[in-house]
């Protein structure tokens, strides 16, 4: 059966999704979830979740898809614990120790990779699937083909994203939230800065801003595609959203799609139509809402005239009383009331014709669109708070005889069976017990997911039950499915703590970059060199003609690996003919590949270390810990873990890698036939504070936005030593080859004068200083994220 997984960001869109015919959804606890913003569940609310659910045999999916803090693994592990025992049927997960600690201490506990742990190639998938995922929730940037080749390929079950906010980064890859205003994505704290306008090439848009996904078109090629789930993206959407999106993929998936469903759904949100991402081909600007990055609506009409405070409008769409109405993007609007037509007042109005209502600000010529629809929202609430919602129906039989206890059965649709007993019942005197007052008590289940449709007696025509004594027995009996369908586990009690090594490393220097000219200059100043990375258009140069100049390099792969995976295979089996025998790695999938060659492999910022357990769960050489880490933090990771770790101490911190080309997409090109209007160059972004971020294409046209500043530690290189970090990382971008020999030369200074016991500000570390002068940023060293 294939899957329709449904978002809950509180308990009425929960019943939303499941009443209009999701089979699982997912939510986020107060604790550890990546939609923080969301009303998220308590752990009171979390068990009637899951009662609610398994009621109506929809599974119940619950979010821990953060990275995880050295302080946090204790509380997330009793969390999960929680979740267990009160019948959650799997946990989301991103943080890669996170993961194995839930293998190790429930291993019987379902776990999913989130779309956060960025699997996009069959090697993630299968090497999640090693680790102990059940389930891998793909990237959202793969085409059908892609999708459809690691399906027939993999163990795992797939999930795939049909519908919703599309993020224009890959999910767990972006930092731009974070590096900019300290609110991590991942850590569920997302402030959505590819929402917000920016001017790419002197043009003023929203660059960063896709329209949302939408594939009720075309259900029947996915449902080809062998995949478990389609997800429907919307934590923090409102239930009637819930209600009508889940309700026309359920149409959909079950051949019964209307056009109403269409119209509905693009009522309900879009932000200027849908897109189908990168499934069939790139979409270039089509894919983007560069005029307005919030709910667009749908158009309705142009202002003709306007009077005082009073708009005259041309209906090109029927409207009604309570509809939302907007001058597109000027913020000017309205709930509809007492609209006149013809001078009268009218509750609604067609097509074509001309009416009038109060629109302050308005002017004549505005565009109009409908922002919401009183009818559609109204209905869309009636299916999951009405009179009538969809109940679960049961058969009941009951057996009330004199002498014997009295015998409650109650079975659900899906076969799931209780019996409950209660003491005989009195010999009736005058007016016994009869079929049609225990039918019409053991009917009272409005309070409940049940209805009772079915009632068989075995009845001695002479006793007696109270009504209340009915009642009770009829709530005892359902309380007990409940606690069946809920499926309550015994709470695992766990035993966890990080203990303290004792080491001391000296400090090596390592050098990454894709330019050759740069690793000419300057390789001698570092203890290890790797090159490639990206495959960036302003790179230049390539690793065999460095190994044939006698140059010591290794290999660096990165992040995203698609279309250059064949490649990078083929390249890394002659590497090793070469003797090249490490590499630096970003990709879960490429790790594979390359351990399975007998590789040394460092794991680079790919990997999302977090916390002491990460460094310790794959075979590596040292991990890269992530960049969101404050100075505390990284020396506690550091002091709790037997692995080699490295921190990134120079360069520019990569925020954003994006499959769409925003250079193209914002000339109307950036589509499968490359124009190079990026010309192999870097491009900028500039912001409301007039910060320049650059965007740097690779040969694939994917996009890489980097900060505006360069993350320079060389003054604070002592309180790096203090961490214990083994190896400290120098990333050269666009800097000139003159400007990296100073900067390595100063670097390769201070960490020798440190791994001897002293430091002081060369000449060097000076002339450095003063030529980053205003052009530098500490990171999160002295920051952190929450």
């Amino acid at each position: 059966m294939l899957e329709l997984l449904a978002p809950a960001g509180d308990m009425e869109s929960l019943k939303a999704a499941v009443l209009n015919g999701a089979d699982a959804v997912y939510l986020g606890g107060k604790e550890f979830s990546a939609r923080q913003s969301a009303a998220n569940f308590d752990r009171v609310e979390l068990i009637e979740a899951v009662r609610f659910c398994h009621a109506y045999n929809v599974k119940v999916y619950v979010t821990i898809n953060t990275l995880l803090k050295n302080t946090e693994l204790k509380g997330a592990l009793d969390y999960a614990s929680f979740l267990y025992s009160i019948g959650v049927d799997a946990v989301i997960v991103q943080d890669l120790g996170f993961l194995h600690l839930l293998r190790r201490y429930l291993p019987n506990f379902e776990v999913h990779a989130s779309t956060q742990m960025t699997a996009h190639n069959l090697d993630s998938v299968e090497m999640l699937y090693d680790l102990g995922v059940k389930r891998v929730v793909l990237s959202r940037e793969l085409s059908l083909d892609e999708i459809k080749y690691i399906s027939k390929n993999t163990r795992a079950e797939l999930e795939m994203f049909v519908h919703g906010a599309l993020c224009i980064s890959f999910s767990g890859q972006c930092l731009m939230s974070s590096i900019i205003g300290g609110r991590s994505g991942n850590r569920g704290r997302c402030a959505q800065p590819c929402r917000l306008e920016y001017s790419l090439n002197n043009k003023r848009a929203y660059h960063l801003s896709p329209k949302d996904l939408s594939t009720l078109e075309f259900i029947d090629k996915i449902k080809e595609l062998g995949v478990y789930s389609l997800k429907i993206e919307g934590r923090m959407k409102r239930p009637e959203y819930v209600a009508t999106v889940v309700s026309a993929y359920r149409a959909a998936i079950d051949g019964k799609l209307e056009k109403s469903h269409i119209k509905d759904v693009t009522q309900i949100f879009n932000r200027g139509g849908f897109t189908s991402a990168f499934m069939f081909k790139r979409q270039g600007s089509e894919m983007m809402s560069y005029k307005k990055p919030r709910n667009w609506g749908t158009y309705l009409g142009r202002v003709t005239n306007v009077r005082g405070d009073f708009a005259r409008v041309k209906l090109d769409a029927p409207l009604n009383d309570g509809d939302g109405v907007e001058v597109f993007d000027r913020g000017v609007g309205v709930v509809v009331a007492n609209m006149k037509k013809d001078g009268k007042v009218v509750k609604s109005a067609s097509q074509g014709q001309e009416v009038e209502f109060y629109l302050k600000g308005a002017k004549r010529g505005d565009i109009l669109y409908k922002t919401s629809d009183a009818e559609l929202i109204d209905r869309a609430k009636e299916s999951f708070s009405g009179k009538d919602v969809e109940r679960v129906p049961i058969d009941a039989y009951i057996k009330v005889k004199k002498n014997e206890d009295i015998v409650l059965r109650i079975r659900d649709i899906y076969g799931d069976e209780v019996e409950v007993k209660s003491e005989p019942p009195e010999v009736a005197i005058n007016k016994p017990i009869t079929l049609e007052k225990l039918k019409d008590s053991l009917s009272k289940t409005k309070d409940t997911p049940y209805l009772l449709t079915n009632l068989t007696a075995d009845l001695d025509e002479d006793v007696i039950i109270s009504v209340s004594r009915i009642n009770s027995i009829r709530r005892e009996g359902i309380e007990k499915l409940l606690d069946k369908k809920q499926n309550k586990r015994e709470e695992i009690k766990i035993h966890f703590n990080l203990e303290k090594k004792i080491k001391k490393d000296k400090m090596n220097l390592i050098l990454i970059t894709g330019r050759q000219d740069i690793v000419e200059g300057v390789y001698d100043y570092f203890d290890e060199v790797y090159f490639g990375g990206d495959n960036l258009r302003i790179n230049n140069g390539d690793i065999e003609s460095l190994i044939n100049k006698g140059i010591n390099v290794n290999l660096w792969i990165p992040e995203i690996v698609l279309e250059e995976e064949k490649k990078i295979k083929e390249e890394i089996l002659s590497l090793k003919d070469n003797g090249v025998k490490s590499a630096l790695c970003g990709n879960l999938g490429m790790y594979k590949y390359l351990i399975e060659k007998g590789f040394d492999v460092k794991l680079d910022k790919g990997f999302n270390i977090f916390n002491s357990v990460s460094t310790e769960v794959l075979n590596n050489a040292g991990s890269l810990i992530s960049y969101e880490l404050n100075l505390k933090e990284i020396k506690d990771l550091v002091e709790c873990t037997n692995a080699d770790t490295m921190l990134f101490i120079y360069g520019r911190i990569k925020m954003m890698v994006s499959r769409q080309c925003f250079i193209g997409s914002s000339k109307d090109e950036g589509r499968e036939e490359c124009g190079l209007v990026c010309q192999n160059k870097i491009h900028y972004l500039k912001d409301r504070m007039n910060e320049e971020f650059l965007i740097v294409p690779d040969r694939y046209c994917r996009n890489h936005i980097y900060n505006s500043k360069v993350l320079c530690m060389l003054e604070d290189i002592r309180e790096i030593q203090k961490t214990g970090a083994k190896y400290l990382v120098v990333q050269f971008l666009d800097e000139k080859v003159d400007e990296a020999r100073k900067i390595s030369r100063a670097f390769r200074e201070a960490v020798d004068m440190l791994n001897h016991s002293e430091f002081m500000q060369t000449d060097s570390i000076k002339e450095v200083l003063d030529m980053l002068k205003g052009k530098i940023t500490k990171g999160h060293y002295y920051r952190g994220v929450l």
